[in-house]
């Protein structure tokens, strides 16, 4: 059941059943996992007990929380199955029935588990009494580091824990060498003066922890002596210096609402409602940016492509630059026309410095800019201006509040609801789906890496349940079945393209001679190691280190690091990544047996290396006509979504690739637009791309009755290589801004098993 856990569903042996009766509300996915679920003896009765109860399960798998609403004779059953097994195992099945089913709702699943375990006051954590902590629990020899999540700034607790109890402390920022010689000073000085020391940002200089963490060990300090330190969660700070501190982890609450409170709990009144009037509107638009653009980190890769530090000295900055610029253009005077106010200083200010700077992605620059464009406009002062772009029932009474005082805006604040949707954040109403299903697959993969495995012997619980056969411990044995199913899944060798000097000219030629060339060696490594595998597991070959390493990841589901060759997300299982990777290998096997290369339908999600091809078109396009390079730009024909089975026309200069899919908006096949829609992620048929010449304005002639955006494509879902842009027509409605928050893109790959 555990290991069902860990790696159910991609069981490459599993038998692929249908459930016709179910059909109507299980996916293809979710039959996959409950023909490998009922393999186990506590669901052996699952899928007739849900085909005599379609009504209740129906019910339970579409609710908010199904967690909640596990069908109640279901449960009964096993409540009496767990008389033989423990009072909790009902919890834990319904963990595997939410992985099963639901793994959007696996971590509140798991939630729901610990707290069964453990009891309710694991989970619900007090508020920490830091004086108490400081004064009465720890120790002058022991440093109190206080982790933060990005984009929260955990110094504050410390300055205001220092005026609170009247201590005179000394505060150093590091990452420099000034920094490091100040520091080391400065705790020899306060050590023996029994003063306080807060080292800032020390994740920035993991190395210097190392000597630091040795000059610790030799210190005498002062009883009243206290070592600070802040810190992002970062994997390379020293174990030693862990081990030795007292660790207090910090991010922000959760939802719009906490976040506006906590940026007016920093806000005085006297500054906030100082002349003129304007000042303080502009102050709340602010607060309502920043508050959006950190909440959207939650949502990464949708909210933004990775997480950027965003935090409160941003805001402080940004609230600075609010006071000169309102100032300079009201010149004392009580009110400043909202037409008058340099709202193109401001955005420019805000977006390519303040805030921007941090920003290195031109799409999340634009995104970032969206949000800036839409609040920051003279238009904010009218009366019910919209905070967020699109209209919906469920954000109508997110309008700019009337008021000019920090004490209007506040109550305002206060009245929201505590729970924010990502319809606030200008995302998909069902975003969130998608960011608990990925995280519940971190967590699930941090899991199965923590797991250990005994090379030299069998561990005592599988011991017990399995007897020790021709002298090998239970786990070798497992590995070899395992092993064994894996090399019988390996196609055979690629056909290697030959070269004559005629297609060596040939870029696309050039470009999948290298790509098959690297399929096929890194076949023949990974064929000849699980075959190497077998006889290590057999005892017929002795144990390198290099064997271990791969002996280690195979018997926890992981893919080995030395066949990674190319990109796949994180939380990819080895099973996942064998069935994907037999995938390339067949792709790669009819390449090679192909006489015309631009007939081709290319998986361009199943290259090792996309972007080598995506040039290798490029160079051919310019090369058949003589045109620049420089002046060749990429244009999408041809879209339709896969439902609609249309087939792309052959492309003379371009190509035509399939496996395409379209995240935050689907495509209107008959408005050749873009389209809003409720799917999370929607499968693009084969989509035609071609190469024209700028100079070319007879080539170029585009659709200009609707504006387009300039839509990425991803390598795949994690949004961490980016393989080109094209331009996709939208509609005039909703604006342009929203279809840029709702993080519109493409991906190349996504898991299909």
């Amino acid at each position: 059941e555990f290991e069902f856990l860990l790696t159910g569903g991609d069981n490459l042996a599993s038998a692929k059943e249908n459930f016709p009766q179910l059909s109507s509300f299980l996916t293809p996915s979710q039959s996959r996992f409950l023909g490998e679920l009922q393999a186990l003896p506590a669901f052996k009765s699952l899928s007739q007990h849900m085909i005599s109860n379609t009504a209740e399960w129906k019910a339970a798998l579409e609710a908010l929380d199904t967690e909640k609403h596990i069908p109640e004779s279901w449960k009964v059953s096993q409540r009496d199955a767990a008389k033989k097994t423990g009072d909790i195992m009902p919890s834990f099945w319904n963990l595997l029935l939410l992985k099963a089913f639901r793994p959007d709702r696996l971590l509140m699943g798991a939630s729901q588990f610990v707290t069964q375990v453990f009891g309710e006051s694991f989970t619900n954590t007090a508020e920490l009494e830091l004086a108490k902590i400081v004064e009465k629990e720890s120790k002058s020899s022991s440093p109190l580091l206080f982790c933060a999540a990005p984009g929260y700034d955990a110094s504050s607790k410390v300055e205001d824990l220092a005026v609170e109890m009247r201590k005179q402390y000394k505060s150093i920022a590091i990452g420099s060498p000034e920094g490091f010689d100040l520091a080391e000073k400065s705790i020899q000085a306060a050590a023996k003066g029994g003063t306080w020391v807060l080292l800032k940002n020390i994740h920035l200089a993991p190395q210097w922890l190392v000597q630091l963490e040795k000059k610790l060990h030799n210190l005498s300090p002062h009883a009243n002596f206290r070592l600070f330190m802040t810190s992002e969660i970062h994997p390379q700070l020293p174990a030693n210096l862990l081990r030795q501190s007292h660790i207090f982890s910090y991010e922000h609450p959760p939802g719009v609402k906490a976040n506006l409170q906590h940026t007016f709990a920093a806000l005085s009144a006297a500054r906030m409602d100082k002349q003129p009037a304007e000042r303080s509107r502009l102050y709340f638009l602010l607060a309502w940016f920043h508050a959006v653009i950190q909440e959207r980190l939650r949502y990464i890769p949708l909210g933004w492509t990775k997480i950027f530090e965003f935090n409160d000295a941003d805001q402080r900055g940004a609230l600075d630059c609010i006071d000169y610029w309102v100032d300079l253009y009201a010149k004392g005077r009580s009110n400043l026309s909202p037409e008058n106010i340099p709202w193109v200083a401001l955005r420019t200010l805000l977006g390519q410095t303040i805030y921007g700077g941090r920003v290195d992605n031109e799409f999340d620059m634009r995104l970032m800019n969206s949000f800036l464009e839409q609040l920051f406009t003279p238009h904010s002062f009218d009366r019910d201006f919209p905070l967020v772009s699109v209209k919906d029932e469920s954000v109508k009474f997110l309008t700019v509040p009337d008021g000019s005082t920090r004490a209007h805006f506040l109550q305002w604040v206060d009245k929201l609801p505590e729970l924010s949707t990502p319809t606030w954040l200008g995302l998909p109403e069902n975003a969130e789906v998608l960011v608990s299903t990925n995280k519940g697959k971190r967590v699930i993969s941090k899991l199965a890496r923590m797991q250990s495995k005994d090379i030299e012997e069998d561990t005592p619980a599988t011991a017990q349940t399995t007897e020790v056969v021709d002298g090998r411990p239970a786990w070798i044995r497992a590995l070899e079945v395992t092993v064994t199913q894996l090399l019988t899944l390996m196609p055979p060798p690629i056909q290697r393209l030959k070269r004559t000097v005629q297609n060596i000219k040939d870029p696309l030629f050039r470009c999948f001679e290298r790509e098959i060339n690297a399929g096929a060696r890194l076949l023949a490594k990974v064929t000849a190691d699980l075959k190497e595998l077998i006889e290590v597991s057999k005892g017929n070959a002795k144990q390198s280190n290099y064997m271990r390493s791969l002996m280690n990841n195979i018997s926890k589901g992981l893919t080995p690091k030395e066949w990674k060759s190319y990109s796949v997300p994180e939380w990819v299982t080895l099973n996942q990544w064998i069935a994907d990777f037999v995938k390339r290998m067949q792709q790669m096997e009819e390449i090679s047996k192909s006489t015309d290369f631009k007939s081709l339908t290319i998986w361009l999600g199943g290259l090792l290396n996309p972007e080598a091809f995506i040039t290798a078109t490029r160079q051919s396009a310019a090369q058949a006509h003589g045109w620049s390079l420089e002046n060749l730009k990429l244009y999408a024909e041809n879209i339709a979504p896969k439902k609609d089975n249309v087939a792309a026309p052959a492309a003379q200069d371009g190509f035509i690739v399939r496996g395409l899919h379209m995240e935050g908006a689907t495509w209107n096949s008959n408005d050749q637009t873009l389209a809003l829609t409720n799917d999370l992620s929607v499968p693009l048929g084969s989509v035609r791309f071609v190469w024209k010449n700028q100079g070319d304005v007879a080539g170029l002639k585009q659709n200009t009755g609707a504006p387009s955006i300039s839509v990425p494509v991803y390598m795949n879902e994690a949004r961490t290589e980016l393989l080109f842009a094209v331009d996709l027509a939208c509609p005039s409605t909703p604006p342009v801004q929203s279809w840029f928050q709702r993080s519109v893109a493409v991906v190349s790959w996504k898991l299909d098993l």
